[in-house]
């Protein structure tokens, strides 16, 4: 299920990019022309079973969005994905969006399913990704399993920070990413603190 915050990571680089009027990368997932929006998120096939009861914009409220990101959000703007996740974005057409997204899969089957298929995608992507400056890591002792991202790449002179996470606990996937033009994103310490208080939450 760690697939969704992947995806959602891509996307938002690829639309940041693209805002700022740059090259987008090549990516391993298609990623769109626009600055992403909750509504234009994609996501796997996973999410379109289950109904998500889960707000992910309480999850992450913009206050807590705001100090992650070293930024100043308002409320944010709620969406759902393609296949029925529900999303959150802070920062929209900024040089700083931060994205949450919530799923749910109909049985712990299915979860395990689509994790084990992500984690093999990882896995044969690995190298090509890094390459293109996106590092993965594989957290498996974390809650049910998770996905901890990284990006560091300059284009055309303008540099360009992201970190994401995403984890399953359950049949419940939470992910969130923020992608930063010009600054630093949040440290994989301090998205990892943030998705231990969510999973804490959650039951």
């Amino acid at each position: 299920m760690s697939k969704t915050a992947f995806r959602v990571f891509t996307l938002t680089v690829a639309g940041l990019l693209s805002a700022c009027g740059t090259a987008t990368p090549a990516a391993p997932t298609a990623a769109p022309t626009a600055a992403p929006t909750a509504a234009s998120t994609a996501a796997p096939p996973l999410l379109t079973a289950a109904p998500v009861s889960l707000d992910p914009c309480a999850l992450i409220p913009s206050d807590v969005a705001s100090t992650l990101a070293g930024a100043s959000f308002g409320e944010g703007e709620e969406g759902s994905t393609q296949g029925g996740g529900r999303t959150c974005t802070y920062g929209a057409q900024t040089a700083n969006v931060f994205i949450v997204v919530v799923g749910q899969a109909p049985d712990e089957d299915t979860a395990k399913a689509y994790k084990a298929q992500f984690l093999a995608d990882l896995e044969a992507n690995a190298q090509e990704m890094a390459a293109r400056g996106l590092e993965t890591t594989e957290l498996p002792d974390f809650a049910d399993g998770a996905v901890a991202a990284s990006l560091n790449l300059n284009v055309g002179g303008i540099a360009i920070s992201g970190g994401a996470f995403g984890f399953v606990k359950g049949t419940i996937f939470v992910g969130f990413s923020d992608v930063v033009k010009g600054g630093a994103a949040p440290s994989a310490e301090a998205l990892q603190a943030e998705a231990q208080s969510i999973a804490d939450q959650l039951p």
